[in-house]
């Protein structure tokens, strides 16, 4: 009986490639110099991938690559997609400031009806409880506009990486 993972707003996926860490990147870098439509940088030990220009909207995906050696001389890469740093920070940044203002509003109107006050401020709890989970959903609304693009991230990374084995993670 396989076990159903949760869905996540940053999935993970795991390849095992034949090809050591310093033959990946240069991989990497002569395929970003023949493609304009994709940037990124490639370390030793690490890649970026997204979309640049027309191709690039709100909702893009990028793809982030830790790569380590591997015993048998090949490379491990441990690659995590998601949106764009400025766009998953605005998304945290909303999502923990709801979590926070439901918990203080929470405490502060308990508070009020303990006093005997009117818990007026008792109502943003569920107002930003609701927003909380607007933002949470937002991040597979993202991730549904970006699906073809993320799939074009992962079978790229699949090709360079001269890899057909591939798992989540």
């Amino acid at each position: 009986m396989s076990a159903t993972k949760r869905p996540s707003p940053r999935p993970r996926f795991t390849l095992r490639s034949p090809l050591a860490p310093r033959e990946l990147r240069a991989r990497v870098k002569s395929f970003l110099d023949g493609h304009k439509e994709l940037r990124g940088i490639a370390l030793d030990h690490r890649i970026e991938l997204s979309f640049i220009g027309e191709q690039h909207h709100f909702y893009s995906p990028q793809v982030l690559v830790h790569v380590h050696p591997s015993e048998d001389g090949g490379s491990k890469l441990e690659a995590q997609l998601g949106p764009d740093p400025h766009i998953w920070s605005l998304y945290l940044f909303t999502y923990a400031s709801m979590v926070i203002l439901a918990i203080f509003a929470a405490v502060f109107g308990g508070v009020q009806w303990s006093l005997g006050h009117s818990p007026v401020v008792l109502a943003l709890t569920p107002l930003a409880i609701i927003i909380a989970a607007l933002v949470y959903g937002a991040s597979f609304v993202g991730q549904g506009l970006g699906a073809e693009q993320m799939y074009v991230l992962r079978s790229t990374l699949t090709k360079l990486a001269d890899t057909e084995y591939e798992t989540l993670a």
